[in-house]
């Protein structure tokens, strides 16, 4: 369900909005069981990928959950907020400080704005990014040694 195309989920009330490069799909599941099943697809579960970013990067608020390397979300807002995002950075185009909020484009020309400001986005994105080229550097230096 969710794959690199994905530029980001809207937790619903007892739903999920997947909007991806082409289209927008709404689930019956909540948001963290799509994100679960992605996870189970990498062979890990969501609190385990939460654990190990917590502890290794000193993330505990707001933790962005590295799925696989098209894949990295970044959540917005508190997971009790009942209005979550979770932004996938990989396919974001730019970002830019619009009247007090930031409003992000993606590669598909869909732009958002979102109540946070530009340079608290900024640290989690830098956080984003961080990660996946952690990980990305892991992989090569797995494969090349393994």
């Amino acid at each position: 369900m969710l794959t690199k195309d994905v530029i980001y989920l809207v937790k619903q009330n007892r739903s999920t909005k997947i909007v991806d490069i082409y289209k927008e799909i709404e689930t019956n599941e909540l948001i963290n069981v799509v994100i679960n099943k992605a996870c189970l697809k990498h062979l890990t579960t969501l609190d385990g990928r939460l654990e190990a970013i917590k502890k290794g990067y000193n993330i505990y608020k707001l933790t962005p959950i590295y799925v696989s390397d098209n894949l990295v979300l970044q959540p917005l807002y508190s997971t009790r907020n009942w209005n979550q995002i979770y932004i996938n950075i990989c396919n974001i185009k730019k970002v830019i400080k619009v009247n007090g909020l930031t409003a992000i484009t993606f590669i598909n020309d869909i732009t958002i704005n979102i109540d946070i400001s530009y340079e608290r986005f900024k640290r989690y994105y830098k956080n984003c990014l961080k990660i996946k080229e952690d990980q990305f550097n892991l992989m090569k230096e797995e494969n090349f040694y393994g």
